[in-house]
């Protein structure tokens, strides 16, 4: 009964407290891992994504000349494999689910590296060009001062790019990410099923 209380509890804080102010929802590794193993997340690398990771695509190349790359939530390498590798410096995938990895480390991609990491604790060990966050900072308990952390590892002049799915607290974790960042550029895609994302460049404020 008391678990049964706490369950109810954390859920009614999340819904009404923490999502409306722009939390994230961390998600453990094995329900991850089962997505991939179910079949779920397959659509990830057919034509319903291709919209938003050209968008994606396309403001990587724009904002930095050939640069060095953090994919984070890479997943099963979609973003990766989609990279011309003469128009990047190195790439390097980072993703909670084996699972995930698995998929992208099959795809014998030359150009990329993947590595398995939490964003809540893993940090980078060295700056990069282009950081992004692709439909992953959600995932975050607070998505705003993650993507602030990682804008410390950002070469001068780099940028942050955000893909985030139009749905539930999505215009709060915006919000709350114009307190660390100044939006450069902003792009939206669309696919065919309805589904909107929107993809931001971000740029870390200057201290006053």
């Amino acid at each position: 009964m008391i678990n049964l209380l706490k369950k109810a509890w954390n859920f009614l804080h999340y819904r009404l407290v923490h999502a409306p102010r722009g939390g994230g929802k961390p998600v453990p590794v094995h329900a991850l891992d089962e997505e991939y193993r179910s079949g779920n997340w397959d659509h990830f690398t057919g034509p319903s994504e291709q919209a938003r990771h050209e968008v994606l695509l396309e403001l990587i190349y724009a904002y930095s000349n050939r640069p060095a790359l953090l994919d984070l939530g890479c997943g099963s390498g979609r973003l990766a494999s989609m990279l011309d590798p003469a128009r990047i410096e190195t790439h390097l995938g980072v993703d909670l689910s084996e699972e995930g990895l698995k998929r992208a480390r099959a795809l014998n991609l030359a150009h990329a590296n993947f590595t398995s990491g939490n964003f809540e604790v893993w940090r980078p060990d060295r700056p990069y060009d282009v950081i992004t966050f692709n439909e992953c900072l959600g995932y975050a308990r607070h998505p705003a001062r993650t993507a602030a952390d990682f804008g410390g590892y950002l070469s001068p002049n780099g940028v942050l790019i955000v893909s985030h799915f139009r749905w539930g607290n999505y215009s709060a974790v915006w919000k709350n990410l114009e307190d660390y960042f100044v939006v450069i550029d902003a792009r939206t895609a669309a696919n065919d099923r309805g589904q909107v994302w929107d993809i931001k460049v971000l740029r870390l404020k200057t201290p006053a």
